[in-house]
This record gives C-alpha cells, sequence and structure tokens, in this order.
C-alpha cells in the first residue's frame, strides 16, 4: 500500500508542480529524543512508522509522531483543541502528537481553510473537520489535495463494524467519483429520524372520545369537530384550537404528519429555505416527486377541509413562535392537537423539574387515510457529518492518520471526546434504564467548572475536558446511544422522546423508499440548489395556498403541474435520477 501511496503522490505533484511538497508531507518524528524535522525520513534504518496497512498499526507507536491538524469546529471561538484533556490523551494512548496548527472557528476558519487549500505546501497532514460540502470535498478531491481512503478502510476494523451497525452508512460517504475521502461521523439521533410529530391533550380524549385516541383520518376528524363544538374547556366559549402549529419551528408545522396519511412525503413547509430534496421518494428504483402526485391533491383536499371549518388553527401560516406558545399556554386551554418534534405545552414547568400541565399531553400516533396508508415522515442520518477524518496528500502516514481515525471511533475513544476523563466525565455501568428502554452500559456525569484536576490525581489542570460535538470522530448510532444510563425516565426529555419516536418506528418507510444523501459533483450541485430553491419554494406556496383557499385544489391543480414543469421539475428529478443510480452503483461495491 505504501507504494501505491507514492504513486499516487507522484502523479498528484506531477500535474500540480508540487512534487517538493507533496512526497515530503507534514509527519514529523522524535527519535532518541531528537525532533526531526517535517518531511525528513528517519533516521534509522527501517522507517518505523511504514506500514503496509491499517490493520497492521498497533498503538501506542513505538515511537512518537507528530501529525499537524486543522479543525473547524462551530461555536467554540478557536483555540480548543490544544490545550485539552482529550488531546493528551490520545497522545498518552497511541503516542501521537497532534499538532493543531489550524483551530480556528466561524468566519476566520473559513478564511484560512480556503488560503491553506489555495497553498498546498501549507496543509496540515490531516483535517479532522472542515464543514466542507460534499461538493467541496469533491473538488479538492479532483485537484489532488485529499487522498482517498477507500483501500486503508477495507482494513479498519471499527469502520466496518460502524457500517454493518448502520447500513446506510457507507453509501452517505461515498463521492460521485466513487470514492471515499472521509472516514465519517456516527451521528444518529433516533428521535430525530422521526421528529414530525404531533401531541395530543389526553384529558380531552378522555373527556370527548372515552379515551380512545384517532387512528384515522375519519376518527381525527370527528375527535377535532368534537373539541370545536363541545366545549371541553368548560368556558362557555367557543375558543378552542382543535389542531394548530407554525412555520418555522421544530417540526412545528402539522402538514407533514397529515400528508402522510395519504403518500408518503417529507417536505417540511418554511417560507425562506425549502428542504433539499423534499418531496421525493423512491419506488422500484425510480425517483418520484410525490407532491405532484393525485394522493398528494387528495391530502391538500383534506387538509384544506379542516382549515375551512376552523378544525386547523387559521394562524397556523403565519402565526410566529411567541404567537404560538400564548395559545397552546392560555390559562383557559385551548388547544387539543399540535404539531412540534417535542411537546411544547408547560415547557417552563417541565425545564424546572416539576410536575405539571405537560404530564397531560401524549405523542399521537399516525393516522390512517383513506387508502389505509399509515406512515411516519422519517429523516435520513447525516453520516458526513461535519466532512470528518479527511487525509491531505502531504501526509507521509495515511495508514497511521486512518488508524487514529478508527480509535478514536472506538467506546473508549468516543466517551472520551465527547465528555472528558472516564470516571469522572463519564463511566460504564451494569444496571440502570437506557435511553432505549432496555439496560444501560454507560452513564454521562458533566464536569463542573470548577472541577478539581489535581486533586483528583491528574498532571495538570485543563480548561477544555472535551472536543467540540462537531469534530468528535466518535460511535454515536441509535444503537449505542439507547443504551446510555437515565436516571429518571420521566423528566428526561431525550427517553421521552426516544419512546415517542419508537410508537412512530413502527410506521416507518421503508429503506429503499427513501432519496439518500447524494453526493452531487459541482454542477449538478449548483443546480440542485437551484432547483431546491424556486422548485422547492414554489411547491410550498402552492400548499399553502390551496390549504387556505387562496388556490382552488379543483380548478387549479393542473396549472399547478404545469407551473412546475415550466420551472424544469423534469430536469431537477432527471439529476436526482442519474446521481441516486451512480449512489446506489457506488453503494454497491
Amino acid at each position: 500500500m505504501k507504494k501505491r501511496f507514492l504513486q499516487k503522490l507522484v502523479a498528484v505533484a506531477t500535474a500540480t508542480t508540487l512534487m517538493g511538497s507533496m512526497l515530503t508531507g507534514c509527519g514529523s518524528q522524535e527519535t532518541q529524543g531528537e525532533n526531526t524535522s517535517t518531511g525528513q525520513e528517519s533516521t534509522t534504518e527501517e522507517d518505523p512508522f511504514a506500514f503496509d496497512s491499517v490493520s497492521d498499526v498497533t498503538f501506542p507507536l513505538k515511537e512518537k509522531l507528530t501529525l499537524d491538524v486543522f479543525v473547524y469546529a462551530a461555536n467554540t471561538g478557536g483555540g480548543t483543541m490544544q490545550d485539552n484533556y482529550v488531546t493528551d490523551w490520545i497522545e498518552e494512548k497511541t503516542n501521537i502528537h497532534l499538532n493543531f496548527v489550524y483551530d480556528v472557528d466561524g468566519d476566520e476558519a473559513k478564511t484560512k481553510l480556503n488560503l491553506v487549500m489555495t497553498d498546498p505546501d501549507s496543509m496540515p497532514d490531516i483535517f479532522l473537520a472542515t464543514r466542507w460540502s460534499k461538493a467541496e470535498t469533491a473538488l479538492y478531491a479532483e485537484q489532488g489535495l485529499i487522498l482517498p481512503l477507500d483501500d486503508y478502510l477495507k482494513d479498519a476494523t471499527r469502520w466496518n463494524e460502524l457500517n454493518e451497525i448502520s447500513p446506510m452508512r457507507k453509501g452517505d460517504l461515498v463521492l460521485s467519483d466513487g470514492h471515499i475521502y472521509t472516514y465519517g461521523g456516527d451521528g444518529e439521533s433516533f428521535h430525530n429520524n422521526y421528529q414530525n410529530r404531533v401531541w395530543i391533550y389526553k384529558p380531552w380524549v378522555d373527556q370527548l372520545n372515552d379515551g380512545k385516541m384517532p387512528e384515522t383520518t375519519d376518527e381525527l376528524y370527528d375527535f377535532l369537530v368534537e373539541v370545536k363544538t363541545q366545549d371541553p374547556n368548560g368556558n362557555g366559549k367557543n375558543d378552542e384550537i382543535p389542531m394548530s402549529g407554525y412555520i418555522g419551528g421544530w417540526c412545528s408545522d402539522p402538514t407533514v404528519w397529515l400528508i402522510n396519511a395519504f403518500v408518503q412525503c417529507n417536505n417540511p413547509l418554511s417560507n425562506t429555505n425549502p428542504t433539499v430534496g423534499a418531496g421525493l421518494t423512491v419506488k422500484d428504483g425510480k425517483v418520484n416527486y410525490s407532491v405532484m402526485t393525485d394522493e398528494y391533491k387528495q391530502a391538500l383536499t383534506f387538509i384544506n377541509k379542516l382549515y375551512a371549518e376552523g378544525l386547523l388553527d387559521t394562524q397556523t401560516f403565519t402565526q410566529d413562535s411567541n404567537q404560538f406558545a400564548a395559545s397552546l399556554n392560555n390559562e383557559e386551554h385551548l388547544v387539543a392537537i399540535h404539531a412540534s418534534g417535542r411537546n411544547q405545552a408547560d415547557k417552563a414547568t417541565f425545564n424546572n423539574g416539576e410536575d405539571g400541565d405537560w404530564e397531560n399531553w401524549e405523542v399521537l400516533e399516525p393516522v390512517a387515510g383513506p387508502n389505509g396508508i399509515r406512515l411516519a415522515a422519517r429523516d435520513l442520518n447525516n453520516y458526513f457529518s461535519s466532512a470528518l477524518g479527511i487525509v491531505s496528500a502531504n501526509c507521509k502516514y495515511p495508514e497511521i492518520a486512518v488508524a487514529l481515525f478508527d480509535f478514536l471511533a472506538s467506546e473508549d475513544g468516543s466517551h472520551t471526546q465527547s465528555e472528558g476523563p472516564q470516571g469522572y466525565a463519564w463511566d460504564y455501568v451494569t444496571e440502570g434504564t437506557g435511553l432505549g428502554g432496555g439496560t444501560a452500559t454507560y452513564k454521562v456525569t458533566k464536569l463542573t467548572d470548577d472541577f478539581d484536576w489535581t486533586a483528583a490525581g491528574f498532571a495538570k489542570s485543563y480548561e477544555h475536558y472535551s472536543w467540540p460535538s462537531d469534530a468528535c470522530i466518535r460511535t454515536d448510532n441509535a444503537e449505542y446511544r439507547g443504551q446510555l444510563l437515565v436516571e429518571n425516565p420521566k423528566m428526561n426529555l431525550e427517553y421521552i422522546l426516544q419512546q415517542a419516536a419508537e410508537k412512530y418506528q413502527k410506521y416507518a418507510p421503508a429503506d429503499d423508499t427513501l432519496v439518500p444523501n447524494i453526493a452531487f459533483d459541482t454542477e449538478s450541485a449548483q443546480k440542485i440548489s437551484e432547483y431546491s430553491l424556486t422548485i422547492g419554494g414554489y411547491v410550498n406556496q402552492a400548499t399553502v395556498q390551496f390549504i387556505t383557499g387562496d388556490l382552488n385544489i379543483d380548478t387549479d391543480w393542473d396549472n399547478y403541474i404545469t407551473t412546475l414543469k415550466n420551472m424544469g421539475v423534469e430536469d431537477y428529478l432527471k439529476i436526482y435520477q442519474e446521481q441516486y443510480d451512480n449512489y446506489m452503483a457506488n453503494a454497491a461495491k
């Protein structure tokens, strides 16, 4: 593998007239107490850092190796990685000194990173996190500035284990040229896979419906009518709001939940930033746009009926979060059902750890439509994350770099990066309730600012004891997250949302119907971005207008379809189909 690596470097150097910088690399070593300068060969007869494969690398290394690192972690202010417990712990365990020559944040990070990539001589050995898009990563790969990791990752034990646990992970990391350039993240938040939820006020279900939750659109309609007409809050006024929500919150738009009783669709409404790929599904290998189907039209007809009869809050598409919260938390109690990723009622009491009205709300499972469709909108995990774990073409020892990434993704490495020292910030356990409802295997105890490092037996004190979450290469899949100890399930928001998501998982669409996080080439990425704004924006606008009656579903639907075609929807779908086919072919390799 070393020979193949050197051949790649020679080719890149010749093409870019950067022979010197590409062949020397940035890795440095300390031999017999002396620090060999960057790029020099080992002074010993046999290079102690030369390995044929990642699986041959054993930590700690026999001699200390320094790797220069770039990291762009958001919201840190920069400068948090070098004087950090985690960095020292990694050095102790691996004998690798991570020299964070670039540890920056915000606009400074973007500027510095751009400068680095235009001056290959200044590139570090590894990029821990860059926040590049897939298109940006592909561009630097085309220029030969970063290495394809395919051959190295084949022998990376933990990487392959993570791919087995999460079958869609590897495909998410393959770029349009068929190669992998990032080790990738593993951040799976199970409850966020099913975050388009609604919550129902249980006392009114008991009062009006003998405790039976609505399970069909007909039953939902009947319940909403009862709320509207039966004065369940008993104040003698017709002021109840059967169903509410608002645009712009955490899945506080009720339309997604309602539409999935008619057709599979994940198109959260937005006034400013339509979701890329929203409304797209796959059937028999073909990419479809569900917002153009007869079933979508049928869904809008139903929601329009709710809106016209005052069963869906007429302020849903115009109110802001403050107005929504005011009606939801009115002392008279007004709302029966509201959309949100979490229950938004009586949040202050819950956040204070107190009993209160929040306990009267339960998540309402998806309902079945007239054709038997009963789905939960499903969101994909993003394994590409912040473009985690990239090896530059300057790196002299890519096998060691990838082995380091694999070490970080171990259980010990994952916890330590995220939390800090074992025994103080986290530890393994053998009992207690886990987040997923089973037996916990580990617990987390956040360190306080006044933690006494020296009293705890550490050689020095640290201002920073963990790495920023978006710069961590770690195990964080849903299965493992589910093993986190929950001390008080009743008052633990993560546990409550986990239980809610488990109810929705029963109605999850099949994996092969989901459009994955496709890696587009540069030209296609630009087109998709433009189409997402224009076509996606028009779909959202028309959806609201059909619901409110500003557009007539019967007379204006054909014009809606024609407008989408005139805007280039067929080209939009063609690009997605081509890249989807490419994705599937690469993922199968």
